[in-house]
C-alpha cells in the first residue's frame, strides 16, 4: 500500500513539473507578435544613462573614457534582440536583429535626441514562413554599399542591404563548421586591414583552451586559434585605423551577471594558424552600465579621437536592456 502511495506521489509530482516547465517556458518565450511583412517606421525612446550609477562623475575605465550612452526602448513588439553594428561617418546606424528584422536610424550624439527616424526592415520577404533558425544573425560589416551578414543555428556569411535580396557570400562556402554547435557559430566577425574577413566562433573550445578563429579571404581559408579568457567568449569585433582588431567578449552566470572585456589584436598577430590573445584594454562589470553587449563599432571623431561604440541584445527580456554605448579610446 505505501509503495502504490508512493508511486502516485511521484507521478503527482512528475506531472505538476512537467506542467510548471511547460507554463514556465511559455512565460519566458518573447511574444513578438507577427513577423514584418514590410519595413515599419517605428516610436523609439533614447534615455541617458551614466557609466556608473552609484558614482555619475566616473568616466575612465580601462583605456576607454566614457562620452555618453543611452538605454533604448520602443513599444514596437519586435525592437530588440540586436546583433552587430555599424555606424557611419553620416550618422547612420544599422544593426540586425537575432529574429530576421534590420535596425535602422539616424545617430548624432550631439543632440537632445540622438537617435531618429529608426525603423524596422525584414531580413527576407519571406521571413513569415521561415524559422527563427533561418535568420539568426549575428554579425555585420559593411561591405560596399550593403553588408556581411553572419548566422548562427545555419552557419553562413551572406551579402545583404536593408530591401535587397540577400545572396551566399562565395568565399565562405568552403568554410568548415564541423564541431560547432548550432549556437556556437561566428558571432564576432571584422575586415582584417588587408580585405580578408576575421571570423570568431562563440562557443567551444579544444583540449588545450582555444577556440577557433577563420580568416576568409578570396584566395581561400585558413584557420587560427583563439585564447580566450576564463569564461569569456567573444560576441563582435572592429577594425581600427591602424589595422588593429578590437574584440568584444563577454561573461555571464547567474550569479554574478554580466561582464565585458574588451581586447585589442595586434594586425601583425593575424597570420594563419596563429594563436591569438589579446591585450585587454578595459573590463566592464556591475556597478557599471552594462549589459549583453554584442555590437562593436569603430569611428573617427573631426579631432581624429578614435570612437568605440557598443550595443547590446536585451534578448527580448524586460530584465535586459538595449544599450547604446560610446567611448574614447586612449592611444
Amino acid at each position: 500500500m505505501k509503495q502504490h502511495r508512493s508511486n502516485i506521489l511521484l507521478a503527482l509530482v512528475l506531472v505538476v513539473a512537467g506542467l510548471a516547465f511547460v507554463f514556465k517556458s511559455q512565460l519566458l518565450a518573447p511574444d513578438l507578435g507577427e513577423a514584418l511583412a514590410a519595413p515599419a517606421g517605428i516610436e523609439l525612446r533614447a534615455t541617458p544613462v551614466p557609466l556608473n550609477e552609484a558614482d555619475p562623475g566616473q568616466k575612465r575605465v580601462g583605456a576607454l573614457t566614457y562620452v555618453a550612452g543611452w538605454a533604448l526602448t520602443s513599444p514596437h513588439d519586435r525592437f530588440g534582440g540586436l546583433s552587430g553594428l555599424t555606424i557611419s561617418e553620416d550618422g547612420k546606424l544599422v544593426a540586425i536583429s537575432d529574429q530576421g528584422d534590420w535596425f535602422i536610424a539616424g545617430f548624432n550624439p550631439a543632440t537632445s535626441e540622438p537617435v531618429t527616424d529608426a525603423e524596422l526592415v525584414p531580413f527576407d520577404l519571406n521571413i513569415p514562413e521561415d524559422s527563427k533558425k533561418k535568420f539568426d544573425a549575428e554579425g555585420l560589416v559593411r561591405a560596399g554599399d550593403g553588408f556581411l551578414v553572419s548566422f548562427e543555428q545555419r552557419h553562413r556569411l551572406e551579402m545583404a542591404r536593408p530591401g535587397g535580396i540577400p545572396t551566399p557570400w562565395a568565399p565562405a562556402a568552403i568554410m568548415d563548421f564541423a564541431g560547432i554547435t548550432e549556437n556556437g557559430g561566428m558571432e564576432a566577425i571584422s575586415w582584417t586591414q588587408d580585405g580578408r574577413l576575421l571570423a570568431f566562433a562563440e562557443r567551444g573550445v579544444d583540449v588545450n583552451g582555444l577556440s577557433r578563429v577563420w580568416l576568409v579571404g578570396e584566395d581561400g581559408v585558413d584557420l587560427l586559434s583563439f585564447k580566450r579568457p576564463k569564461n569569456f567568449a567573444p560576441t563582435d569585433a572592429a577594425l581600427l585605423p591602424n589595422g588593429d582588431i578590437l574584440l568584444l567578449t563577454r561573461f555571464y552566470s547567474v550569479v554574478d551577471g554580466v561582464a565585458i572585456k574588451l581586447l585589442r589584436i595586434s594586425a601583425e598577430d593575424i597570420r594563419p594558424g596563429a594563436t591569438l590573445v589579446g591585450t585587454e584594454l578595459a573590463h566592464l562589470s556591475p556597478p557599471l552600465t552594462v549589459d549583453n553587449l554584442e555590437g562593436l563599432d569603430v569611428g573617427v571623431a573631426p579631432d581624429g579621437t578614435t570612437l568605440v561604440y557598443m550595443l547590446s541584445d536585451d534578448n527580448f527580456s524586460s530584465s535586459q536592456r538595449t544599450l547604446l554605448l560610446m567611448f574614447a579610446l586612449e592611444g
